[in-house]
């Protein structure tokens, strides 16, 4: 068993090249850069400039201007994975997961929603999230994601 396994390295070694083995593995992951989605609570409202992609990784930048603590909780967090970073912090809404950011104060939530099996086509549709103020429920707005299922 080991002198057949040694044979099979040996002759991938040949048919690669010297130093070629790591590189062709390497060259078959590809890194996939994170959409950031831009959020500024101003005025009451929220103000939404960037896109997602679903099976992509996400950053949301949260920025509260007002002169207020806002909520920050979407559907689109129940059940994935949101890492916090900066001035934020959690707190267990009735439907998930929820953020909170102080006036003045800025979050990033990171995250990977969905599946990036299906391509990426003309065809695929923009899917729209609700996101809203647990604290203010007047205070809402969307986020895009566009699908990859075609």
């Amino acid at each position: 068993m080991f002198v057949l396994f040694c044979s099979i390295a040996m002759a991938l070694g040949l048919l690669l090249g010297p130093g070629r083995g790591g590189a062709a593995v390497a060259a078959t992951e590809k890194v996939v850069p994170e959409s950031t989605i831009q959020v500024t609570i101003k005025k009451m409202e929220f103000h939404v400039t960037g896109y997602g992609r679903e099976g992509n990784p996400t950053a949301i930048v949260v920025r509260n201007e007002d002169g207020v603590t806002h909520g920050f909780y979407s559907p689109l967090f129940k059940g994935t994975a949101v890492r916090l970073e900066g001035d934020g912090y959690q707190v267990e809404g009735k439907d998930g997961p929820a953020f909170r950011v102080d006036p003045g104060k800025t979050m990033t939530l990171h995250f990977t929603k969905g599946s990036a099996d299906a391509p990426l086509t003309m065809m695929s549709p923009l899917m729209r999230h609700v996101i809203w103020c647990d604290m203010h429920p007047d205070v809402k707005g969307e986020l895009f994601i566009i699908e990859r299922k075609g």
